[in-house]
Formats: C-alpha cells, sequence, structure tokens
C-alpha cells in the first residue's frame, strides 16, 4: 500500500515539475514577447500584403516533429499525418526549438490573388541548421529546393549568409509550402517572406552595416597593435586578441563567416561558434587578471578564474570529441564564466578601482549579449531580431568601452608618472643646497686625491721607462729604434733587448691584457721573472716554457694574460730562432717579398706545462724587421671600423725606402689620421731593427 502511494506521489511530483517547466518558458515567451501565440488555426498568407517590409511566418506555421527522422515528404502529405500537424508557441518572429536531435516540418499556406506572377523569397535568418530544405507544391507545379550548411554556397539558390530560397508565385495561385529542419546545433527559425526586390535592397543595406561593425573592430584592432609596438603594455595585445577573436566569433554567429571565409565547411558551422565563445573567454579571463591585477586585489577569486582558463581549455577538447554530449555543457559553462567576469568586475569595483567600472561596464554589454544568446539556445526565450542580433551589439559596445578603459589607463599611468616626477622635482630643489655644499667638498677632496695620484703615475712612468732602458750599444749594434705609446702615463706593453754572446741577440715583446696602472704593475713584476731566465743560451721555445711556468707560479691568481714574442738573431749566421705565445706576428721585409713570423704557441697564463713550438729563417742584408704589440692594427676610427693587419703590412712594406725613423713616424702619422680625432684604445709599442 505505501509503495504504491509512493508511486502514485513520485508521479504526481514529476507532472507537476514538468508543468512548471511549461509555465517557466511560457513566461520567458511572453515576458520578451508579448504578442507570443500558442494555439490557434492554420492561416494564409496573402501576398497582397507583401510589400517593403517582411512577412514573419512563425505565427501562421504548422509544425510537425519527427523524433525518429524517419517521415519523408510524401508520407507527411498522407491523411494520416497531416492532422497532425499542430499550433506551437513562437514568438512573432521565430521558432526556437533549442538542442533537439528531432526533424521538424514546418508548412504554410501562401495565396496570391493577383492575376500577375509574384517574386518573393522565403528567409530563414539563422545560419547553422544542418538541414533546410524547402518543398513547394501547387496545383500546378512541385519543387524541392535542398539548403542547409551542408549544401555549399555555390549550390545553394541564393548565396548568402541565410537560407534564402527564391520563390515566384504565379497569378491567382494558392500554394502549400513545407520546410523540413534538422541540426544538431540549437534549432532557431526566424522564417521571413520577403518580396524579392525588397530583400536584395535589405540585404546590401545588412552588408552596409556589418562592413561598418567589422570595419570598427578592425580599426580598434590596428590601432590598439601600434599601441601596444610604442608602449610595450601586454594589455593592449590582449586587447587586440580580444578584438579579433570576438570579431571572429560575431562572424561565425551570424553567418558571415560561412559566406566569406569558409563556404563549404559543414564542421566549421557545426562546432566552430561555441569554440570561438571559449577562446573569447579565455582571453577575458586573463585580460581581467592582468587589467584589474586580481591577483593581488582578489587572491581568492583569482585562483577560481585560473581554474575557468583551464576548463575553458579543456572543454573545447571533450566538446570535439562528443558533440551531443557535451553542447549543452559548453553552453552552461560559457554563461557561468560570464557571470564570474562579471562578478569579479563587480567587486573590483567595490574596491574601488577605477579601472573596473569601465571593465565592469564593458563586459555587463557582453555579458547580457552572451546570456541572451545562450538561454536562446537553450530554448528559455524566443528568437526574434533583438536576441539574434544582440551578441552584435554588446561587442560593439563592449570594444568601445574597453578601448575607453585602456585608454584611461594609460592616462592614469601619465598623472603618476607626472605626480612621481613632481615629487622627485621637489625633493631634489629641497636637497640641492646640501648637494652643492657636499660637492664642493668632494671636489676639494678629489682634486688634492687626484694631485697625490698624478704624482704617483708620474712616478710609475719615470719608474717603466726606466726599466726599459737598454744599452745604447745594443741599439747601435743592431740598428734598432722604437716607439713606446701607453693609452695613459704607464702601459701593459714592454720590450727587452741583451746579448747573449759575441754574434747572438735576444730580443722580447709583450703585451699584458689591459692597460693603465693594473698592467703596468703586472709587467713590471713579469720583467722582474724575465730578467731571471733571459741570458739562458737555451732556445727560445725552451724560455718561452720557462718563463710561463714561473708566470703561472706567481701570478696565476691576478686572472691576467700575456702575449710574447722570443726571438735571437745571430749576426753571423744570419738566421732568426723565435717562439710566439700567442703575439701578433712580426714582419720580416725582404728586398721583394714579406715574411711572417706567426704563432707557435697559446698564450701565457692559460695553463702550465704548455709546449711552445719554434722557427727558424734566414735573412739577408738589407732586410728589415718589425716587432710590434697589437695597439698597431686593433684601431677603431669613430665609424667603428678597425685598422686591421692587412692595412698594417701593407703600411710596413709602403716604407721600405725609408729609414726606420721615418718609417715609425710615417706609420703613427698615418695610424692618427686613421683614428680621425678618436682616441687610442690600447698601448702601442713598434721595434723596427734593419739588418
Amino acid at each position: 500500500m505505501k509503495e504504491n502511494f509512493a508511486d502514485h506521489f513520485a508521479e504526481i511530483k514529476k507532472r507537476l515539475t514538468n508543468r512548471l517547466l511549461q509555465i517557466i518558458r511560457y513566461s520567458f515567451l511572453f515576458l520578451f514577447l508579448g504578442n507570443g501565440q500558442v494555439f490557434g488555426e492554420e492561416t494564409t498568407i496573402d501576398l497582397k500584403n507583401l510589400e517593403s517590409t517582411p512577412i514573419y511566418l512563425a505565427n501562421s506555421m504548422l509544425v510537425l516533429e519527427d523524433p525518429n527522422n524517419q517521415l519523408d515528404f510524401e508520407t507527411i502529405q498522407s491523411p494520416e499525418y497531416t492532422g497532425k500537424f499542430l499550433k506551437l508557441p513562437s514568438s512573432k518572429e521565430a521558432f526556437n526549438f533549442s538542442y533537439s536531435k528531432s526533424t521538424y516540418w514546418l508548412r504554410i499556406q501562401v495565396q496570391n490573388p493577383n492575376p500577375i506572377p509574384k517574386d518573393t523569397v522565403i528567409v530563414v535568418a539563422y545560419p547553422r541548421l544542418k538541414t533546410m530544405d524547402l518543398y513547394f507544391k501547387s496545383t500546378k507545379e512541385f519543387k524541392q529546393i535542398k539548403s542547409g550548411y551542408t549544401v555549399p554556397l555555390s549550390l545553394r539558390p541564393y548565396k548568402s549568409r541565410f537560407f534564402v530560397f527564391p520563390i515566384q508565385f504565379s497569378g491567382n495561385t494558392n500554394v502549400t509550402i513545407y520546410l523540413k529542419v534538422n541540426s544538431p546545433n540549437a534549432i532557431n527559425l526566424p522564417i521571413q517572406l520577403w518580396d524579392k526586390v525588397a530583400y536584395d535592397r535589405h540585404e546590401i543595406d545588412d552588408h552596409v552595416i556589418q562592413a561598418i561593425y567589422f570595419g570598427i573592430a578592425l580599426a580598434m584592432a590596428i590601432f590598439n597593435l601600434f599601441v601596444f609596438f610604442i608602449l610595450k603594455d601586454s594589455n593592449y595585445l590582449l586587447y587586440v586578441l580580444l578584438v579579433l577573436s570576438t570579431a571572429l566569433t560575431i562572424a561565425s554567429h551570424n553567418g558571415i563567416a560561412s559566406e566569406y571565409l569558409w563556404q563549404n565547411s559543414p564542421w566549421m558551422d557545426q562546432y566552430l561558434i561555441n569554440i570561438l565563445i571559449s577562446v573569447v573567454l579565455i582571453l577575458f579571463l586573463v585580460f581581467m587578471r592582468n587589467l584589474l591585477n586580481t591577483k593581488k586585489l582578489v587572491p581568492k577569486l583569482d585562483f577560481v578564474s585560473k581554474v575557468l582558463i583551464v576548463v575553458q581549455i579543456l572543454l573545447p577538447i571533450f566538446y570535439i570529441l562528443s558533440f551531443d554530449s557535451f553542447i549543452k555543457i559548453m553552453v552552461v559553462s560559457h554563461s557561468f564564466t560570464a557571470f564570474w567576469i562579471l562578478f569579479n568586475a563587480i567587486i573590483c569595483s567595490f574596491q574601488k578601482e577605477r579601472i573596473a567600472y569601465f571593465f565592469l561596464l564593458a563586459f555587463a554589454f557582453l555579458f547580457s549579449a552572451l546570456i541572451v544568446s545562450t538561454l536562446r539556445a537553450l530554448g528559455f526565450i524566443p528568437t526574434n531580431a533583438f536576441t539574434i542580433d544582440g551578441p552584435q551589439f554588446g561587442s560593439a559596445a563592449e570594444m568601445l568601452l574597453l578601448a575607453f578603459a585602456l585608454a584611461d589607463r594609460y592616462n592614469t599611468i601619465i598623472k603618476e608618472k607626472e605626480t612621481a616626477e613632481a615629487l622627485v622635482k621637489s625633493n631634489l630643489e629641497k636637497s640641492n643646497l646640501d648637494l652643492e655644499e657636499k660637492v664642493k667638498e668632494r671636489t676639494y677632496i678629489l682634486n688634492k686625491t687626484l694631485s697625490a695620484m698624478r704624482r704617483d703615475l708620474f712616478v710609475a712612468k719615470k719608474i717603466q721607462e726606466n726599466s726599459l732602458i737598454t744599452d745604447p750599444k745594443l741599439f747601435h749594434q743592431l740598428h734598432l729604434v722604437y716607439r713606446y705609446l701607453p693609452v695613459s702615463e704607464v702601459g701593459g706593453d714592454f720590450f727587452d733587448v741583451c746579448q747573449l754572446n759575441e754574434t747572438k741577440f735576444r730580443i722580447l715583446i709583450a703585451d699584458a691584457t689591459g692597460h693603465g696602472v693594473h698592467a703596468a704593475m703586472i709587467t713590471m713584476a713579469i720583467k722582474g721573472l724575465y730578467d731571471n731566465i733571459k741570458n739562458f743560451e737555451l732556445m727560445p721555445s725552451k724560455v718561452m716554457e720557462i718563463f710561463n711556468e714561473e708566470f703561472m707560479d706567481n701570478f696565476v691568481s691576478l686572472n691576467s694574460l700575456l702575449t710574447a714574442l722570443i726571438l735571437d738573431i745571430d749576426i753571423d749566421k744570419k738566421t732568426i730562432q723565435f717562439a710566439s705565445a700567442g703575439h701578433p706576428a712580426a714582419v720580416l721585409l725582404k728586398k721583394n717579398d714579406i715574411q711572417l713570423l706567426e704563432k707557435t704557441g697559446r698564450m701565457m697564463g692559460l695553463k702550465k706545462q704548455t709546449h711552445y713550438g719554434q722557427s727558424e729563417l734566414h735573412w739577408e742584408t738589407g732586410d728589415r724587421l718589425f716587432l710590434f704589440t697589437d695597439g698597431v692594427f686593433e684601431a677603431f676610427n669613430p665609424k667603428e671600423e678597425e685598422f686591421g693587419e692587412e692595412k698594417a703590412y701593407a703600411l710596413f712594406q709602403s716604407t721600405r725606402n725609408l729609414c726606420l725613423d721615418a718609417a715609425e713616424d710615417h706609420l703613427l702619422k698615418t695610424l692618427q689620421i686613421f683614428l680621425n680625432g678618436q682616441d687610442r684604445q690600447d698601448d702601442l709599442t713598434i721595434l723596427g731593427i734593419d739588418l
């Protein structure tokens, strides 16, 4: 007994629930359109009333639902089904069957009482219908016109973003028109009957309006893209992406994309609109988090926003994999995410964030349009001009208001910058007197310090010059002339000349990395190491190896490197034996040739137990030898052009007929002309020997 009562109660509850849902749905119909009708008799459309404005056919049509998708045109005309056509509730402008797997057959009677034929078009102003076939039947003729987004645009009877069926009604005729509709998307049917000439004119006007909208969107995107390149503010780039994705979403929603971008892609028509809405919402969430700084302002809400970004990334994937299972979830998620963005904007507005007011107002328009579109898709509100075009109007308002928000943000940044600059200027003026006094004190102290440093540098210069002094007899015996030009008072270049025996002379030229006091101190210390080993009658390569070992043992902690060239000149044998540790190649000028004394090993100071090779060459009386540091060719003029080794070698050859003094002076003068007023960047040393 109790079980029967429980079953009976559950049945009553179920009926009441269904009845309540019907009342809510019809309430929406009456709320949005007071003249919506539910049931009535079939009416006949009289074409004499068709002028420049369309006739909306929804209120005059009868509907037959085929839940099994098995009925064909012949079957629905049988007496069994003719009486099953019913007058269903609709707005004045359209039917709304929401998401339904059924096929719907619509029927209407049209008469032309005039003897003159009438050219008309029937327009179904909703582009996302998979099957949209028209059947035209009169006593004189019968025709079938297939359409829907599975039919390529080139094969449709009228090339338009909507489904347009041109029909000529003969004079004094009574015609029955059937429409067959099926779609996996929401089935919205705004059905209009137009005079063909009036509709052609209307479509031109409509394209002008669409061109204005998309032109504004493109202009806003291009302008803000330039602003992004100037300011490097990521918010402007996000705004550009948001505008472009919104415009593409609107184009997909109202059929412009199907007409111009993809004219035969049923997959795009079925899937892309909801995917694009997800993209727009993702960009809006990221834009909101950046613009309103929700991570700092509302950290708890910001976490939910990040979760929703992930949801809007994942849902389209499942939506593509299983359209029927996820389409409604997808649509509901769009509404919830839009509501969440609006809620965040309201909370940030309560925090008295100025830019949040603009963002709230901008998104409120888009939110309203999105909610209206979602409710229409779910069948809770009717399909009419307001609910169809609402998203486009809302997005236009949103784009303009967000542009104002970014402009206001820029103005706020400028004002904050000006305030900060004024504050800094005020503080600078207040501390100016103190600074002047401190500058005077510091200037006095610096002048004293500089005077002491000049004295010290003068002493260091004299010490370094004295360390380079060699017995003038050696210079005379070797016919050697040198020029030593440090960048400052002291430098990192040094050389040494000694006599090993009656016929053999040893020459060293070296260059420590860097210049100035630091390099000079290192060269002085290294010169002391070399003085202890230079008189060993060993081959230059062995002397170089000992020199490197001593250098590594004593000065590796200074992180300094050294290039060096050691050569032995034998006057009797007329030979030159040499070893080079990464030093620029010396130049031997012969009568008709030039020979380079190339490197035989790496720089000193890199590694212990480094092996250095040795080379030997012969010279003849009248040959000339030049040894130099890299300051000769590593010189840059104001155009950042390097003098270079090739120019240096050519310059040495060009001085072959000059005496050594004149040759070296000519080289220095040529280098000075090349620098064109630019200071030398490195120390410069040249040794010239007439053999």
